[in-house]
């Protein structure tokens, strides 16, 4: 990766960071969105340690999914915390879902997965740690220090354990470039089922509305059937 590339990241983190945190409703909601990944995260890590054939990996299994719980936890908090001073209501309860990761996509699929989830993750929560830190905000950079200790140990130990279950690190790096075109297309899935749906919305938007003056149109011709047809029928009762 060239030199400009790695200078030029830094910079706009910084320049998106200062947009996206602008507003504390927005932070709420972002940090509401951390606590709903987070404890799918947990579910999933459950899963995994009640399949997993190995103790050792089970224990750390668990211990990943009681990080992700508390993380889970003070996203949620935090979130609470800054629509509080709003005077607005919580977002609600986090209600984690789970996508059978460990079933789907085996042991070492699943930790080639976690691997790549909790890089990015460190990334992105130091990216906003350097920026509440510049802002003297210290107890957003408090909360994302906190997660961010957890979340180094967690990007080390799957590496390691990937390593191990896959049998090298030219099968780990198999099975993180497997999981990158896996997440793709999981990507490219669920936003065709967003368009769909836009799109089916959108048709049928249309074509109420072009139905509109044919309905309109009709009406008449609805209203002379009615009226026939209760004329038949008071004729059918006075012959009865």
């Amino acid at each position: 990766m060239s030199e400009s590339v790695l200078t030029l990241r830094p910079f706009v983190a910084r320049v998106t960071n200062r947009f996206v945190w602008r507003s504390p409703r927005r932070a709420a909601r972002i940090l509401f969105s951390f606590a709903h990944a987070e404890a799918a995260s947990q579910v999933d890590l459950i899963v995994a340690a009640q399949l997993t054939s190995s103790p050792v990996r089970r224990a750390l299994y668990v211990r990943h999914a009681l990080d992700e719980t508390r993380h889970a936890k003070l996203f949620s908090l935090r979130s609470a915390e800054l629509l509080g001073k709003l005077g607005l209501p919580p977002l609600g309860i986090v209600r984690p879902d789970a996508e059978d990761l460990f079933e789907r996509l085996g042991e070492v699929g699943f930790l080639a997965f976690v691997h790549r989830g909790e890089q990015r993750g460190r990334r992105q929560f130091d990216s906003y740690r350097d920026h509440f830190a510049r802002r003297r905000d210290e107890r957003m950079r408090a909360l994302f220090d906190a997660v961010l200790v957890d979340e180094r140990r967690h990007e080390e130990y799957t590496g390691t354990l990937l390593r191990e279950v896959a049998g090298g690190e030219r099968a780990a790096r198999r099975a993180l470039r497997a999981a990158a075109a896996w997440e793709a297309w999981r990507t490219w899935r669920r936003a065709g089922r967003a368009l769909a749906g836009a799109v089916y919305g959108a048709a049928m938007s249309v074509l109420y509305v072009g139905l509109a003056p044919l309905l309109l149109a009709l009406r008449p011709l609805l209203r002379e059937r009615r009226r026939w047809v209760g004329a038949e029928r008071t004729g059918a009762g006075g012959r009865s």
